[in-house]
Order: structure tokens, then C-alpha cells, then sequence
């Protein structure tokens, strides 16, 4: 690859998010379009595609490249915030930058994006390919792809083309994984918050019922963590947040730097994780958290920790996730999948319920219904093929609905992409087990 000799990179073994795939990768680093523009030539050229991995939480083979000799290509240096217009409530930022820090820049003028998701390390590009959702999904704001003003995309030709809110074309790169074209840019809707802070409220739940009582209750944020184990003195815990004219922070931050030697504590410390020191853990967490009230920085209330982000390193082998859509019988349906999970002895890593609502627009792909969204994480090593078999029956046979962005298990119709230079080990997939058209 002569001609991207001056354009940086870096040869190293890469990994999905949740560990179940890895591969030996060359990464660019482009810095402008003209760079991108000679990557894309050269790739033409060669015969051979390339995946965008900019951030590090794309799930499964969605950030593996199929090619033997796989090339990815990072927007990392296109981070910039180009424009925050509080007035007419909407930025213009490069694909590259993270949600993380667009949030702690947003903070301080008071404004906020619509659909924040968990992962700390999502790119704006990477939120909208996989058309994410958030702990605040609403009936006019329900996915990300919902607060998508323009975006700017580079095609396959090198060409750069502004989709507008209103054009056709936008439902094509909204969901679409990073397979029909390159993102560069996006104008998105933002929010005004009265503070940079948020009321934090946690309480124990005992049953489902009071889980789905809880989640029909109105909240700027909220999600509920379920124990496990089930146990019934605490089933389950809600938290909430809503926005608060407080100025004060009095939260402490809780992080540490991603480093060699706390990746190897989270490496060493799998040793020691089974069924008893995971069911202290959870004891602990709902001690910890048992109907507490605090005030909290935004920023800190979506990633107060980096501990969460590393909990991959912690399970061997990786992990499985999962997340359900469940439309109705929220209470029948959980208890087929509790029962399946007590009954098959798998003990999740968590297993976290949002309420979440269907979009009025529709997208390439996109997660969303009047329902309760259902993550569930489990142990790869604890899931043999049997098993995970049996649960994706239970899954059909209940009608539920994957969410694509987080598992490689393919439940639809058809995706129709005729773009060959943007193609996953992800799209391979799709193409082989459904025989849907290139």
C-alpha cells in the first residue's frame, strides 16, 4: 500500500467490544478527506474493502473485517466540534469525535444530546450507524437517528454529498453499519437542560410488576438493573434522573486511566469470578445503592466509571449479549426468560430493562417499538451452542425482536446494500445465512 505510506497506522491484534471476536488488523489514521480519498482508491484498486472501527464498542463481527488481510480505518483524528448553536439548538460535529466528551462539552452550555448511550467509547459515526438508544428515549425523540439534522458523506466514488433532514437518502446511512458509505460529519438536534446536573433517585424493586409500574413512570433518565439471581428481597433496582436547577456537583468522579496494568487487574481478577463471588457482588451493589438520592454531574451520570467498559476483560472468553424487545406481556415474557436462564443454570453478567418507544421516521435499520427493551449479557464460556440454540427458539417462538447493533443473530426479512467497498465480516454473514442480494 505505497500510497498511504505517509498516512499513520498501526498493525495490532483488534477485538469487539465484548470480546467474542478478535483478529490481527492494520488501522489508518487518516487526517483529512484527501487521505481518506487515497485509501479509498488504493482499497478499489487492490480488490479489497475496509471497515470504519473508530471507537471501541461495536459488538460481535460488526468491527471484524472479513478480508485475510484486514484493513481498518479510524476517524480518531476527525474530532472536531465544529459548531453548537444554543440558539437554534442543534451542532456540527466530525464523525470521530466521542460521546463522551461531546457530553462534557455540551454540560457547560447548558445542552445535551437526545439519546445517550451507555458505551464511552461510541463515536458520533458509530451512534448513527448503528442508530443507538438511550436511557431517555421519548415519542418524538425514540432513537438517535431521530436527532439527525444533515449528515456529510463520503461515498465510495470519493464523492462528498450533504443528506439533508428531508431528503430520501438520509434512511440510508442511518442504521446502516457503516455499509453504505462514510460518515463525516453530522448536524444534530440537541436539547436544553437547566443545569449541568441531574437528581439521581434509586429504589429496590421486588417483582416484575412493580419493575413495569416503575419504567411507565415519566423520567428525563431511567433504567432498572435486575439481580442475576432473582432474589426477591431485591429483585431489582430503578434508577432515575431528571434534570435539576442545582449548580452544585457533589459527586465525585470515580475513573481511572485505561492502562496495561488495570487491564491486567481486570485480566487476573476473571480468575476469581464464579456463581458465589458474583452473587456477593450483586449483594453489595443493592446494599450500595439501596434508595439513595444524590445529585450528579451529567457527564458523570452516564460514565462515572470506566469500570463497566471494562467488564469484557473480566469474563474469559468474552461475552454474549443480547437485547429483546418485548411489545407486550412484559411480565409473561420475562418470566419464559427468567425461567430459561434458572433453568439452563447461566447467571448474566446483567440484565438491564428500558422502556423505550417506536420512531415516527423509519431507517436502514432501527431498534425501536412501544415495548421494553431488554439487555441481557452473558458469559460465552457458560453458553454452549445447545443452549443458545434453545434461547433463540424461545426468542422466536415469543415474537421478540434482537437488536441487531448488539447481536450477530440475523431475525429479518432483508437488507438490500449494493455497495461492495464497505462490507463486514457482519454483511458477510447476513449475505451467506439469509442469501439476501448483494
Amino acid at each position: 500500500m505505497e500510497l498511504t505510506d505517509n498516512i499513520e497506522r498501526k498493525t495490532s491484534i483488534i477485538s469487539s467490544w465484548n470480546n467474542t471476536y478478535s483478529k490481527q488488523a492494520i488501522t489508518l489514521f487518516p487526517s483529512n478527506i484527501k487521505e481518506i480519498r487515497i485509501i479509498f482508491n488504493k482499497l478499489k484498486h487492490e480488490k479489497k474493502n475496509f471497515l470504519i472501527k473508530t471507537g471501541n464498542c461495536s459488538y460481535d463481527s460488526k468491527s471484524i473485517n472479513s478480508d485475510q488481510n484486514s484493513i481498518l480505518v479510524s476517524l480518531k483524528k476527525f474530532n472536531k466540534i465544529n459548531k453548537v448553536s444554543k440558539k437554534d439548538g442543534y451542532i456540527n460535529v466530525d464523525a470521530g469525535v466521542m460521546i463522551c466528551d461531546l457530553v462534557k462539552h455540551l454540560k457547560l452550555k447548558n445542552l445535551t444530546l437526545y439519546s445517550v448511550p451507555g458505551g464511552e467509547k461510541i463515536s458520533i459515526g458509530g451512534a448513527i450507524s448503528a442508530n443507538v438508544i438511550g436511557k431517555d428515549s421519548s415519542k418524538n425523540m425514540a432513537c438517535f437517528g431521530d436527532s439527525i439534522r444533515y449528515l456529510e458523506i463520503l461515498d465510495e466514488k470519493g464523492k462528498i454529498k450533504i443528506i439533508k433532514k428531508n431528503s430520501n437518502d438520509l434512511n440510508k446511512y442511518i442504521g446502516a453499519f457503516g455499509l453504505s458509505g462514510l460518515i463525516i460529519r453530522a448536524g444534530i438536534k440537541v436539547k436544553n437542560i437547566s443545569s449541568p446536573n441531574v437528581k439521581v433517585n434509586s429504589k429496590i424493586l421486588s417483582n416484575l410488576k412493580e419493575i413495569q409500574t416503575e419504567l411507565n413512570y415519566g423520567a428525563d433518565y431511567r433504567y432498572i438493573q435486575i439481580d442475576p439471581f432473582f432474589r426477591s428481597n431485591n429483585f431489582a433496582i430503578s434508577f432515575t434522573a431528571n434534570s435539576t436547577k442545582n449548580s452544585e456537583n457533589n459527586f465525585k468522579q470515580v475513573s481511572f486511566k485505561s492502562n496495561f496494568f488495570e487491564k491486567l487487574s481486570f485480566k487476573l481478577s476473571s480468575f476469581f469470578i464464579n456463581k458465589i463471588t458474583w452473587k456477593i457482588f450483586y449483594k453489595i451493589f443493592f446494599m450500595i445503592n439501596n434508595n439513595k438520592e444524590y445529585v450528579q454531574d451529567i457527564h458523570n451520570y452516564h460514565y462515572s466509571s470506566k469500570y463497566k467498559h471494562m467488564v469484557p476483560l473480566v469474563c474469559r472468553g468474552g461475552l454474549i449479549d443480547y437485547e429483546l424487545m418485548i411489545k407486550n406481556d412484559f411480565i409473561k415474557n420475562m418470566n419464559s426468560i427468567i425461567n430459561f436462564l434458572q433453568k439452563n443454570n447461566l447467571y448474566p453478567v446483567y440484565i438491564v430493562v428500558k422502556k423505550i418507544y417506536k420512531s415516527k421516521k423509519k431507517f436502514f435499520y432501527q431498534f425501536n417499538n412501544d415495548g421494553y427493551a431488554v439487555a441481557i449479557s452473558l458469559i460465552k464460556t457458560k453458553l454452549d451452542n445447545d443452549k443458545k440454540n434453545l434461547f433463540l427458539k424461545l426468542i422466536k417462538n415469543k415474537r421478540l425482536e434482537l437488536n441487531l447493533s448488539k447481536s450477530d443473530e440475523i431475525l429479518v426479512k432483508k437488507i438490500n446494500n449494493k455497495n461492495k467497498l464497505f462490507l463486514s465480516l457482519y454483511k458477510k454473514k447476513i449475505i451467506k445465512k439469509y442469501g439476501l442480494s448483494r
